[in-house]
């Protein structure tokens, strides 16, 4: 997975395999949490 995040918006954006995910108002120290938390999403999508 790939991530971008932005410091001026605090906008981070996780790139996934079967969706992206896309978090606003984010901190800095929040990133790792919220790539994981993209991580099992992805890991529990259905289609």
């Amino acid at each position: 997975m790939k991530f971008r995040y932005s410091s001026q918006c605090r906008t981070l954006i996780v790139y996934g395999s079967k969706m992206d995910h896309i978090f606003e108002n984010v901190n800095a120290s929040e990133i790792e949490s919220l790539i994981c938390d993209a991580k099992f999403k992805e890991a529990r999508w259905r289609k």
